[in-house]
């Protein structure tokens, strides 16, 4: 049987989706699709193509790394050497009643195994034709499933977590004669006859799994996940502009929304339906603004007449973050980094944040991305009780800076999770994103923020996906502990120290991960 994947070395740079890098490369691999026939032999083949490309790397000395959509604006996810490109490695797999564990506590149903390249929006549409919905889902819809929930993409599901918390297994390849198969040993899931069926060892350990579950591609590469799903069902979404006020400051802080004029007006809609609350600031109409973009998706039970929600290609869709925003606006204003006045900027911003109501399911609602431009995106994380500090922070710094930015600050809220390094790590964790354009002055405010922030001693975590150059050793030790230690610890335990090196890249040194 023929190999699936082939090297190339014809393309020398790799750019990410943002084109906030370039990356020098020696080449990269590619799968072909995956033929007709025997899914699991499909599967199992490639595992060995994946170890393989693992083994050339110990022997020469060069380093690895896979890659899914190029989404991440930092360098976490390349390397300098072999990129690994795991398009075209979307098999899919529900599994056998004999393959689950006894000891499993959740719907046997719900469960679906996947390979690595499959996109959001490829699961979403699979995952439809089951009955079936993610529990969470980021922004958009490009990612591969690996990609999003190595660095923590996160959505604002505040009842239920991030996406790395619908993950209960990692098929994860850690040599060229070894790969893993990942579960909880609180959780089990699977039979050990399902990690042999893949010809894995079975690991049945929290810590490892925990480590591993949010490692950004330096654990080895990620073959398969097995994911827990949901219920189709519909998100009942409303944008609305709502005064900055003290009942918009009590959610922020307790998600208590009980002094939310919005919930009387939205068809009585009860605070114990919603799913997704969002608040945005545009700092360029005030620090602190008048009024904020309130964003709320409460859940519904699907109804197959609904209408799907009708939404112009060349504009953020419903479920946009700030980040679409500013990618959109790089595209209607000419020229926005020059002269860009606040009567200017303003209605332009004020325009992608219009209000709206539409229902609709995930693939609906968070869809690809629009991005015209160079954007820039830092995401914090914060416990809930510090989540106004930051925020004075943001406009303190801003109020004082002397230059326009094109800017805006959004809140979302998601549970804590218990990946080791997962920056949604406080229960629940503010997220607070600041979206801009990728400039000069737009770097020297940012830094500014994060300097203030630890020296005002508030705690805080960075997106490992996202702009986050603030990192160092001793400030990850800061945020996360003991959790920090056990990482490395498990990071030793499943890969030898050649492996090690082979995924070892640029950002893993610059923040003091390499060992």
């Amino acid at each position: 049987m023929s190999q699936r994947s082939f090297f190339r070395d014809d393309l020398k740079t790799w750019q990410n989706r943002h084109q906030s890098y370039t990356q020098t490369i020696e080449g990269y691999y590619s799968f072909s699709q995956a033929p007709e026939g025997d899914e699991l032999e499909e599967y199992q083949r490639v595992t060995q193509e994946l170890q393989d490309m693992i083994g050339k790397a110990v022997q020469t000395g060069e380093s690895l790394r896979a890659i899914g959509s190029s989404w991440s604006l930092s360098k976490v996810g390349v390397t300098e050497h072999r990129l690994v490109n795991t398009k075209n490695l979307s098999l899919a797999f529900p599994l056998d009643a004999a393959l689950i564990s006894p000891a499993y506590a959740g719907d046997r149903t719900t469960l679906r195994f996947l390979e690595a390249g499959s996109e959001i929006v490829q699961i979403n549409r699979y995952l439809f034709d089951h009955g079936l919905c993610l529990k969470a889902s980021g922004s958009n819809n490009g990612q591969t499933l690996p990609g999003a929930i190595s660095t923590g993409t996160h959505g604002s599901a505040f009842r239920f977590g991030a996406t790395p918390d619908f993950v209960v297994g990692i098929h994860l390849i850690t040599g060229p004669s070894k790969h893993v198969y990942l579960q909880r040993a609180s959780y089990p899931v699977v039979e050990p006859s399902f990690a042999a069926a893949l010809g894995a060892e079975l690991k049945n350990d929290d810590t490892l799994f925990n480590a591993a579950l949010v490692s950004f591609g330096s654990f080895g590469i990620i073959h398969g996940l097995m994911i827990e799903a949901r219920e189709l069902f519909l998100l009942h979404a409303f944008r609305s502009w709502h005064a900055f006020d003290p009942a918009i400051e009590k959610a922020i802080t307790s998600l208590d929304f009980s002094d939310l004029r919005p919930f009387e007006d939205l068809h009585n809609k009860p605070a114990s339906e919603l799913y997704h609350f969002q608040v945005t600031f545009n700092p360029n109409e005030g620090t602190p603004p008048d009024e904020v973009a309130l964003t709320m998706m409460f859940e519904e039970a699907y109804t197959p007449d609904y209408q799907p929600p009708t939404w112009g290609a060349d504009k953020p869709g419903p479920g946009a973050s700030g980040l679409e925003v500013m990618g959109a606006l790089i595209g209607l204003v000419p020229d926005p980094l020059h002269k860009f006045v606040k009567s200017v900027l303003n209605p332009q911003v004020r325009g992608h944040l219009d209000p709206y109501e539409v229902r609709g399911t995930f693939l609906d609602l968070f869809r690809g991305e629009i991005v015209h431009g160079k954007v820039f995106v830092s995401a914090m994380g914060f416990p809930l009780s510090r989540a106004l500090d930051a925020l004075s922070v943001l406009f303190e710094i801003y109020r004082g800076f002397g230059t326009i930015l094109p800017m805006t600050y959004t809140m979302r809220f998601v549970k804590g999770t218990q990946a080791l390094l997962g920056f949604t790590k406080f229960d629940p964790t503010c997220v607070l994103e600041v979206d801009g354009i990728n400039t000069p002055k737009m770097w020297e405010y940012a830094r500014a923020v994060w300097k203030k922030l630890e020296q005002d001693g508030i705690p805080f975590t960075m997106h490992w996906g996202k702009f986050n150059d603030f990192l160092t050793k001793p400030r990850l030790q800061d945020m996360y502990g003991t959790n920090l230690d056990k990482w490395i610890q498990s990071r030793e335990h499943l890969l030898t120290s050649e492996v090690r090196q082979v995924f070892t890249n640029e950002f893993l040194r610059n923040v003091g991960l390499a060992t």
